[in-house]
């Protein structure tokens, strides 16, 4: 029998869902003190109405009474499940007073794909979106890059919600003794990250020209971007726009940053490098990342070299280098066009586009996708199935893996493993059928579906204003179902579909 919602829960749901909605509102302070620095006057007041608003919608939520004790682990998933939607339709409100969405659902569409740092647009004449609303849209994928939920932990709002919560956001590693220490921990790692990758890139742009305002901005949504593994870049043409060949090579190391487990990196910071450096290549989800990312790229580059685009070497390793870390990391940054990833790229390059993309960085990221570790495991299962076929019936074999210490490879985690990888399969798939049903090219379709569970945000150019109503809900969707990694969403799906159920009365 599945677990009911008593209305005690709903309470518990309500009161702590107000609460992270009330820290959207605060934290939409900083656009706001940009549109006055910068003099937006017309913007400013768009923000008094988006913080007001999560105001009046959290206040009321945190209304709801709560019993005392620490949430329990259906009630921390369901909070964490909601938050993505509640908090996207708060952060909306000044994107959809900003004239630069055809509706509302568009501007919804940016606040999901914001706090899921997935990088999809359908921003309309995004050359000229005010400071304000850029700042805002990079401060959307900085909380979804970390999550809503470290943050609010790593600020102290929550001390008696037990791991639950923590976990309730995809993340099962606990890299420092006690939760409020691993968020603080994340967050404080990504802080300083942001803060010397703003600084390199702030070099390279002042050395480029760049005006040193309008070049600290640029520097720090960049930063903000491939760090978090987002996407989301403050011009139509993303990083081409800036003709950098440093800037590049800066972005590509911060996103390779953001696409590794927090874990191995809190190793590091207690144990000292040299200590930490067996395990950290001795780990399975860095050598399976290292392995995958090798290889795709050889058969990227193989891929060009046998049809006619990007035939210069140095036009090859400067683009395709680029777009295979982007994809692997699952950043949506691009240096080709959508008429050169559609018409010049051969459809076989396309196909090992569209399987980076499915694949993805490291569990604990801030990459999406698949994950390295699952691949891993699942293929250190097969192997060692086989070798127990080959060996006598008298042996038995056991096999281990490292990941943040030694492991025995179980049946239960192995099966965890093929569980999530299937449910990605599944809606990758999924979202590929409709977007062939709203008339699409089937190549084309499946890497917007493989590129919105994945929480890319790489485009072939499907993704645009015009796109059917259905479609964007689609995407949408998928970039939820994507950022909770489905088990904790269908959790909840179940458990409000059997509160709803009638009790069955016992027979007399």
């Amino acid at each position: 029998m599945w677990p009911r919602f008593q209305k005690s829960d709903l309470g518990m749901i309500a009161h702590y869902l107000g609460s992270m909605v009330l820290l959207i509102g605060v934290i939409m302070v900083f656009p706001l003190a940009v549109s006055v620095i910068m003099s937006e006057w017309n913007i400013t007041g768009n923000y008094l109405i988006g913080a007001g608003a999560a105001t009046v919608i959290g206040g009321l939520l945190r209304m709801c009474r709560i019993s005392p004790g620490a949430l329990e682990r259906r009630q921390a998933i369901a909070i964490t499940g909601l938050v993505w939607i509640v908090g996207a339709f708060v952060a909306a409100i000044p994107l959809w007073l900003s004239g630069h969405y055809l509706s509302f659902l568009d501007a919804l569409f940016e606040g999901v794909s914001g706090l899921t740092s997935t990088g999809f647009t359908l921003c309309q004449d995004i050359d000229h979106l005010s400071t304000a609303d850029n700042m805002w849209r990079f401060t959307m994928q900085f909380l979804g890059g970390q999550g809503v939920v470290v943050i609010a932990l790593s600020l102290g709002l929550f001390s008696k919600v037990g791991s639950s919560f923590y976990t309730s956001e995809g993340r099962n590693e606990f890299v420092m003794p006690n939760i409020k220490k691993t968020a603080r921990f994340i967050w404080q790692f990504s802080s300083i990250i942001v803060i010397f990758g703003t600084i390199l890139l702030f070099t390279v742009l002042l050395l480029y020209g760049f005006d040193p305002v309008r070049g600290f901005f640029h520097a720090l949504w960049v930063t903000i971007g491939a760090y978090d593994t987002a996407g989301f870049a403050p011009q139509s043409l993303s990083i081409m726009y800036y003709h950098s060949f440093p800037l590049e090579i800066f972005v590509m190391v911060l996103m390779m940053i953001g696409a590794v487990n927090f874990a191995l990196y809190a190793r590091i910071w207690k144990g000292g490098f040299r200590s930490t450096v067996r395990e950290f290549t001795a780990d399975i989800e860095i050598r399976t990342l290292a392995i995958w990312t090798v290889f795709i790229l050889m058969a990227f580059v193989a891929a060009i070299l046998a049809g006619s685009f990007l035939t210069d070497y140095s036009g090859l390793a400067r683009r395709g280098v680029f777009t295979i870390v982007a994809a692997t990391t699952n950043t949506g940054f691009q240096v080709l066009s959508t008429h050169q990833i559609n018409a010049l790229l051969s459809s076989g390059a396309f196909f090992i586009l569209v399987l980076a993309l499915a694949i993805g960085g490291s569990s604990g990221s801030t990459a999406g996708g698949i994950k390295a570790l699952r691949i891993g495991i699942i293929a250190k299962a097969t192997l060692a199935r086989i070798k127990d076929v080959l060996a006598p019936k008298s042996v038995r074999n056991t096999t281990g893996y490292t990941h943040l210490g030694r492991h025995l490879l179980s049946g239960e985690v192995t099966g965890a493993a093929m569980t999530i990888t299937i449910l990605y399969i599944v809606t990758y798939v999924t979202g590929a059928i409709a977007g062939i049903v709203a008339g699409y090219e089937p190549i084309s379709a499946t890497m917007e579906s493989v590129s919105a569970t994945s929480n890319a945000g790489l485009s072939s150019g499907l993704i645009a204003p015009d796109i059917p109503v259905y479609l964007k809900i689609v995407y949408m969707l998928q970039m939820w179902f994507g950022r909770l990694e489905f088990i904790a969403f269908l959790a909840v799906i179940f458990c409000f579909f059997a509160s709803l159920k009638p009790r069955r009365r016992a027979k007399l």
